[in-house]
């Protein structure tokens, strides 16, 4: 099996859940259309994610509809559904009660809000990779895709073969899905939320960053460049739209393929 893009997510407002799609377009800066393009913010303009809230904002559910631009939220028994264009105050009152605090809903649909200001292209990583880190912590495929949190999925690759698609620290690595150029720019540190059970119970499947480390370096593939990067708690690949790349499209089945000189 050629190596092909068998799952699209965006992350409309940071930290919740994904919508899934069959195909998106790309935008200089800001990566894939409407990924992360809202987030939480405190008083004092400081980002509220899930590394700051923890289980507390991961018992917020999300669902979308109307392609990302309605949301609806479930916290317990209460649900709220509304425009994310029109509704924010709305929503700011909704997961203030459910977060007990102050909540601001912000707007960046230009850059769209990412912890790396440097990689705000998509994230990638194998299907072989997520099945591995599942068999490791006893943990579904699907859950370790939500703790996660990739872009982008690639079925015919082996496990971790992803990490072929950065290089040495400051030497990205290009590739091509479909008719679009990305640079791997390196694997992609990882924080306390991938030891958090995703729906915000108590069952981590024993995650934690020195184990995920420990089985990570074990399992590198051949080519590989993670040990560059100072530790082994990372995952997934993070990326940059090659110049002249905006406005283009992907869609699930695209192949991947790396370009010459990566």
């Amino acid at each position: 099996m050629k190596p092909h893009l068998a799952r699209i997510h965006i992350y409309p407002i940071k930290s919740f859940d994904p919508l899934g799609l069959d195909r998106v377009r790309v935008v200089d800066r800001a990566g894939l259309t409407g990924d992360r393009e809202f987030a939480l913010f405190d008083n004092s303009g400081r980002i509220l994610n899930t590394k700051r809230l923890g289980s507390s904002l991961l018992a917020v559910r999300a669902r979308y509809r109307n392609a990302g631009r309605v949301v609806e939220l479930r916290h317990g028994s209460d649900r709220l559904e509304c425009d994310l264009d029109e509704g924010r105050a709305e929503i700011e009152s909704f997961l203030a009660g459910a977060l007990g605090r102050t909540v601001h809903v912000r707007q960046d649909a230009r850059v769209g809000h990412f912890d790396d200001l440097e990689a705000t292209g998509p994230t990638v990583v194998s299907s072989a990779s997520i099945d591995t880190v599942a068999g490791w912590f006893g943990l579904s495929a699907a859950e370790v895709r939500r703790r996660f949190r990739a872009n982008l999925e690639i079925d015919g690759l082996g496990p971790f073969e992803e990490d072929l698609l950065y290089g040495e620290p400051g030497r990205p690595r290009r590739f091509r899905i479909g008719g679009v150029e990305f640079l791997g720019t390196n694997p992609c540190a990882r924080c306390i939320v991938p030891s958090l059970d995703s729906k915000g119970g108590s069952d981590d499947g024993g995650l934690t960053a020195a184990r995920f480390s420990e089985m990570r370096k074990r399992s590198i593939s051949p080519g590989s460049r993670i040990e560059s990067y100072g530790h082994y708690y990372r995952f997934c690949v993070n990326t940059r739209l090659a110049p002249g790349q905006g406005g283009k499209t992907i869609a699930v089945g695209d192949k991947i393929v790396r370009l010459p000189g990566a």
